[in-house]
């Protein structure tokens, strides 16, 4: 249990884990709360469920993590685990959503839909936040000294 909260002592960890809740956390509170021009809980449920087919569990899945998760994430509690919701959430976003609409977001609203870049910096923040965990400044942080652990080194940088 002290390897699932252990993490680096690293403030840049915890700049990146705020970036991605904070970007995450938007759409999340766009599918649960209807914030930012979202369908809110019941819209977002039934385009999940209705229109594309996904399993209710899996679309309530989407919905929490993408919004309380993004709470805990924040907070750097569960960090790993809400860090890989976030992951698998992004793929899943890029194989049956995004991937067909190429790489670049539709900024021109030209294009069929939206491309995959944001999903790519997504996983390329979250994937860390899986092997690191929340660093400095997180709950998680706080867990694993009160579990007896040790801060987690980062490795040193090498010179190019």
């Amino acid at each position: 249990m002290k390897r699932f909260f252990d993490t680096h002592d690293s403030r840049s960890v915890t700049f990146q884990r705020l970036v991605l809740a904070v970007v995450i956390g938007a759409h999340g509170a766009q599918k649960l709360l209807g914030w930012f021009g979202g369908y809110g809980f019941d819209g977002t449920m039934r385009w999940f469920t209705h229109d594309m087919g996904t399993p209710a569990f899996v679309a309530l899945l989407v919905i929490l993590g993408d919004s309380l998760g993004m709470v805990a994430l924040a907070a750097g509690f569960l960090t790993r685990f809400v860090a890989l919701g976030a992951a698998v959430t992004m793929a899943g976003a890029i194989i049956l959503l995004h991937a067909q609409n190429g790489f670049f977001m539709n900024w021109a609203g030209t294009l069929a839909g939206e491309g995959f870049e944001l999903h790519i910096l997504a996983l390329g923040l979250a994937l860390p936040l899986v092997v690191t965990g929340g660093g400095a400044w997180s709950v998680d942080r706080l867990l694993a000294r009160r579990l007896g652990s040790a801060p987690a080194e980062l490795p040193a940088a090498r010179a190019a």
